[in-house]
């Protein structure tokens, strides 16, 4: 493992103007560094990049200069704040202010001044609560430019006075579809991240108490005339721990995931999008990752009357977060977690999730720890559930992974027992016992039409609980190949066997193009094969279009077959930005549940009051005769 890139000063006694070019003049007294590297295989960019990084009192100062032989491929479609900028050249910042290598906040923008956020611990995009930063960037004869000013305040610090900070840098290259970084430090390189010594971190100034109470009233065809109000508040109780309540929720705006038809003997759960629960969401991790038992998953929650939830830093390596949600005269939701980061790849958790009706009562607990030693990362997770109905369970994860540049190999067992019932969590699968097997290897090719190609594989054996019967025995394998224009073809051949019953063999294809472009892409994919002893076929196939630069459109098909019976699902949405701020949007799905549609009007995403005006209901399973006009009016007090 290299030793650390250090740097020091950078203090501005004048800070550079903001205007997007970028001279190393007006940046004499930051830090400087240049090169990148590929992030995945650590080999050296035809197509680097300068990057200079300061501060003062109140704001962080990057700006980055980056090279591009083909300006005119420039990819640069969002031009609003605290957006995605997934499939837009990028350029990314990632700096950790209490230098523990576990607390890192991202600041995205392009060459357009478009930004996107990323504050350690997860936030919801409210702008009052989120904050912003402002950026502005060009296209140059060479390339492109941009630079930012980050204010200090919409980080969590660690106190005033000098303090070691850790950096990164990220380039999304959209000509060459690749990921590039100042320093690499995928599989086990975390390390290697640059560290700013002594850097005087200005003392944390206390944020006003940030209310969000909202109005709203209209007409809907089963209720009648509607009329409501609720409030979101956000307090902060020190620093670095922050309480945010809400009392009688409204998520009428809010435009929830839909699942897919693809067949499945298990439970599946749609993305979360309510903001809540997205509001410090990282310090609530219900469970590991790659398929570990779960005991807490905010979409367990349904509505509530009121809730609140703490959540921040003990401590630079400790963090807490507590959550309670009422739905008063049915069920309540508790849900608690302490988390301890021991060294750069290592750490333990514990967590609490429980509640319910009288008796309904359900609790569970989980334990975890983490380490990784070179090339080698370990998990291993405990948990033990109490079920007024079902009675006592527990289950056990360990993981193992293996990884080299382009290649790994992950291994996994698992153990369930079948009255293991987290109620608030997601735990589709129990009383089983049993291995898993994965592994990947991917090729960068230097010259020709073809970019790089991949191939994964995997093997299952898993047994119930009591060893005496199959539960799951599997195999796959996929190969996928990359052109350089973009274009993806892959295949991936399987063989299944659940619960000692029938064999199920699926075959699929898929090609898509342009890779990685959400604003415009096209897909189709294919699956056919046997399903407990069914002929299964599913066919999808998707678009997404901008004809101009502010008018989005996307629509899919799919048509599953399965037990002789055929079912479609359609979905067709559209996004016209008016301005920054203001929007006009819509979405249709058809599927075997109904047809739904809504239109909305939307004045959000700047400071100040947000309007939005919905006819239908976005959720809903079938089309609602609705209209409705919220209203939310943000204020602040001073504590």
């Amino acid at each position: 493992m290299a030793t650390p890139q250090e740097f020091a000063g950078g203090r501005f006694a004048a800070p550079p103007i903001l205007d997007g070019k970028v001279t190393e003049g007006e940046y004499k007294e930051a830090i400087h560094f240049n090169g990148m590297v590929d992030a995945e295989n650590g080999t050296v960019a035809a197509e680097g990049g300068n990057f200079f990084l300061g501060y003062d009192e109140k704001f962080i100062y990057f700006a980055a200069r980056l090279v591009d032989r083909k300006p005119s491929a420039i990819q640069s479609t969002e031009f609003r704040t605290n957006v995605s900028l997934y499939g837009d050249d990028s350029v990314s910042l990632s700096l950790d202010t209490f230098g523990n290598l576990g607390d890192f906040n991202r600041f995205t923008m392009n060459s357009r001044g478009a930004t996107n956020i990323q504050i350690a611990g997860g936030r919801a995009a409210k702008r009052e609560w989120l904050g912003d930063i402002e950026s502005k960037g060009r296209i140059t004869a060479d390339g492109w430019e941009a630079e930012a000013r980050i204010p200090w305040s919409i980080m969590r610090l660690p106190g005033k006075g000098p303090h070691d900070l850790r950096f990164n840098v990220f380039r999304d290259h959209r000509r060459l579809l690749r990921t590039f970084a100042w320093v690499r430090t995928w599989n086990g390189h975390v390390e290697d991240h640059g560290r700013w010594r002594s850097v005087e971190v200005p003392a944390a100034k206390l944020p006003a108490v940030q209310a969000l109470p909202y109005l709203y009233g209209g007409a809907d065809e089963k209720t009648g005339l509607v009329a409501n109000a609720g409030l979101d508040l956000r307090y902060p109780l020190t620093h670095d721990l922050d309480f945010v309540g809400t009392i009688n929720p409204d998520f009428r705006n809010v435009e929830r995931g839909v699942l897919s038809l693809d067949f499945s003997y298990f439970e599946r759960l749609a993305n979360e999008t309510r903001p809540f629960f997205l509001e410090g969401g990282q310090f609530f991790r219900g469970g590991d990752d790659f398929g570990a038992p779960s005991i807490f998953n905010s979409q367990r929650i349904g509505n509530f009357d009121g809730g609140g939830k703490v959540f921040g830093k003990l401590d630079p390596r400790t963090d807490i977060g507590v959550l309670a949600t009422a739905d008063l005269g049915h069920n309540d939701a508790v849900v608690a977690r302490l988390s301890r980061q021991i060294g750069a790849r290592r750490g333990w958790s514990a967590m609490y999730a429980g509640g319910g009706a009288e008796g309904e009562r359900n609790d569970s607990v989980m334990g975890s720890y983490g380490a990784g030693y070179g090339k080698w990362d370990f998990n291993g997770q405990v948990a033990a559930t109490q079920d007024a109905e079902v009675g006592d369970g527990h289950s056990a994860f360990l993981t193992g992974t293996w990884s080299e540049n382009q290649s790994f190999v992950y291994g996994s067992y698992t153990e369930t027992t079948g009255n293991f019932l987290p109620r608030l969590g997601f735990t589709p699968e129990t009383d089983l016992r049993g291995f898993d097997l994965y592994s990947g290897h991917t090729v960068q090719l230097k010259h020709g039409p073809f970019l790089n190609y991949n191939v994964q594989g995997g093997l299952t054996y898993q047994r119930s609980y009591d060893m005496e019967k199959s539960f799951h025995e599997g195999a796959s394998i996929g190969p996928r190949l990359v052109w350089r224009d973009g274009t993806r073809i892959g295949t991936n051949l399987s063989w299944n066997r659940f619960f000692g019953g029938f064999d199920d063999q699926r075959y699929s294809i898929y090609l898509d193009r342009p890779l990685n472009n959400p604003y415009r892409h096209w897909f189709v994919s294919y699956t056919r094969g046997q399903v407990a002893g069914s002929d299964y076929r599913n066919l999808g196939v998707g678009i997404a279009y901008r004809p101009v630069k502010t008018l989005q459109l996307n629509g899919s098909f799919q048509r599953t077959t399965y037990l002789d019976e055929t079912f479609d699902q359609t979905i067709v949405s559209a996004n016209y930005d008016l301005d920054q701020y203001h929007s006009i949007g819509g979405r249709t799905v058809v599927s075997p549940n109904g047809t739904n549609w809504y239109l909305s009007f939307r004045q959000a995403g700047n400071r100040g009051a947000e309007y939005y005006l919905i006819v239908g209901d976005p959720n809903a399973p079938e089309f609602r005769s609705s209209v409705i006009l919220k209203a939310v009016f943000p204020f602040s007090l001073r504590t």
